[in-house]
């Protein structure tokens, strides 16, 4: 049984979740191209490398700015650069953002780090233990991994293993709000495999409840960090949506990145922005038909501040 479920949460319909309209889409893009803005900044005056990765990075070739049907945007950053972004964010927009980390938040639950805009509401199915809930921007780490293809192999197994941990724990801590999004799913034959899936992972989870979800995630994070040479042939992105082994790449393809246009500004892509996405999407150019359009599931209450006019916007 495939326990892959990033592509069941992009596209799950269900009744229990906000439908965002055109003009709450709109705002929500225009706030997180300031989120964004912001993010920049910080890399840029201290020297930091980040691209625009997975849909950002596709919407920035495609479409030279959003999918026009996008919901976040996602960026990659080295776990070196990283680091140190999280403390210089901090200390220049710590009034404005929270950021939270695997290391350091509790009851986070995720992977990755994530920037969010305070004085906003943007609840998505990763928010059930989470207050602070608003406009983000997700920067997934690029981790080094060993030129030694025996110790690569052990890295990306126990990363692979790390990642599905994670997930079901995680699935066991959240499972009667999941398990209820499914309750509202208008499709019937969908609803029943979603649930096969969910249960599955519910009770692997149980299985691994004798240690806590922080716990899982802070040994997963020390995992996916182990190699520390910054100067590895391989670099990998363990937390993305193709996991170790479907994210591994040469670090010259990866880490050093190009400008490219992006809703009028310049923002930077991996320079080998062909394999990344082919790597990730296919036919990265082809429009995919409705029923294959990504969109997150988000709950109410709905609310932020419009990035151009300090407006309040699909407050719901």
């Amino acid at each position: 049984m495939n326990l892959e479920t990033i592509g069941i949460f992009k596209h799950i319909k269900s009744k229990d979740a906000i439908v965002l309209t055109d003009d709450q889409l709109h705002a929500l893009q225009r706030t997180l191209n300031g989120i964004l803005r912001d993010i920049v900044t910080v890399c840029e005056e201290n020297g930091l490398t980040y691209e625009l990765g997975g849909g950002s990075c596709l919407g920035a070739v495609r479409h030279h700015g959003f999918i026009p049907w996008d919901d976040d945007i996602d960026i990659n950053m080295p776990r070196r650069d990283h680091d140190i972004f999280i403390v210089k964010f901090r200390e220049k927009f710590g009034d404005r953002y929270w950021v939270h980390t695997p290391r350091e938040t509790k009851e986070y639950g995720l992977l990755l780090s994530r920037v969010l805009l305070k004085g906003t509401s943007v609840r998505t199915r990763e928010d059930f233990h989470n207050k602070e809930c608003g406009a983000f921007v997700d920067i997934f780490v690029i981790e080094n991994t060993y030129d030694n293809k025996v110790l690569r192999q052990i890295h990306g197994i126990v990363c692979m293993a790390f990642g599905l941990a994670q997930s079901c724990r995680k699935f066991f801590r959240d499972r009667k709000p999941l398990l209820a999004l499914l309750d509202g799913c208008e499709n019937e034959e969908e609803r029943r495999q979603y649930q096969r899936v969910f249960r599955v992972k519910i009770a692997i989870g149980a299985v691994l409840s004798f240690m806590s979800l922080d716990s899982w995630i802070r040994a997963a994070d020390r995992w996916y960090s182990m190699c520390r040479d910054d100067h590895s042939r391989y670099v990998t992105v363990p937390a993305g949506r193709a996991h170790f082994f479907g994210e591994m790449y040469l670090r010259s393809d990866l880490c050093r990145t190009v400008e490219i246009s992006y809703d009028g500004e310049k923002r930077a892509v991996p320079a080998a922005y062909d394999l990344y996405l082919r790597r990730l999407y296919g036919d990265y150019m082809q429009i995919p038909e409705d029923a294959e359009k990504e969109q997150h599931v988000f709950f109410a209450p709905f609310y932020l501040t419009d990035a151009d006019t300090g407006a309040v916007a699909g407050e719901q």
